[in-house]
């Protein structure tokens, strides 16, 4: 099967290229400069008009968004594990990367654009400190299920890879103390550990230099 993947350094595509890093996949990888708006071509926007990324191409079939791109990784190669394999589990891990893109990802948003959300004159710092607030109590959560875990599951899964972008980004953008968070900055360690993301984070610096 002929892939092709669209990544953004910085951007929460890292987690399906973590993926197919892990997978061992053979996949063509098409780089997007949000910065310069490549997202918003008309090229772009006939693969995905949501002008966003991620995005693969299978085979000339498009899939956007990394809970079903994550999903069909781990169908397409289920000797990489990428989710459990138990029905249970694989139900709470797509539950995990609902919440990561539905719950965990749009406070990042906040506070790196406030003024895409409110155009209120001197709305922007009330926001940043709202989406921090919110996301700080979301850091709670996780650090309390990573305690004493390696893994959220039993094996390292995709689940853990968007953990790791979330860290991350929010990291970047917040300056918020995160070492109260012990058992989630472990996580974080362990993550930039595994040659995928060590292999990701040389591309993005490289990416985010061109």
């Amino acid at each position: 099967m002929k892939l092709t993947y669209y990544h953004a350094p910085f951007a929460c595509s890292m987690v399906s290229y973590l993926a197919l890093l892990e997978a061992g996949a053979t996949f063509e990888l098409v780089p997007v400069s949000l910065k310069k708006g490549e997202q918003k071509t008309e090229a772009y926007l006939a693969l995905n008009p949501k002008g966003k990324v991620p995005l693969l191409v299978a085979n000339g079939q498009t899939i956007s968004e990394n809970t079903a791109i994550l999903s069909f990784l781990d169908s397409l190669f289920p000797t990489a594990k990428l989710l459990p394999s138990a029905l249970m589990e694989r139900t709470q891990a797509i539950s995990w990367m609902s919440w990561c893109s539905s719950g965990l990802h749009p406070p990042i948003t906040r506070i790196a654009k406030p003024g895409n959300f409110c155009d209120a004159p001197n709305s922007e710092e009330s926001l940043k400190r709202l989406a921090i607030a919110e996301q700080l109590r979301n850091f709670a959560i996780i650090d309390g299920k990573l305690a004493g875990r390696e893994w959220v599951f039993d094996h390292w899964t995709a689940v853990d890879g968007y953990l790791f972008w979330v860290w991350r980004r929010f990291a970047m953008v917040s300056g918020a103390d995160l070492s109260v968070f012990p058992a989630y900055a472990a996580h974080a360690e362990r993550m930039g550990a595994r040659p995928s993301v060590v292999k990701t984070l040389v591309l993005e610096a490289q990416l985010a230099g061109d």
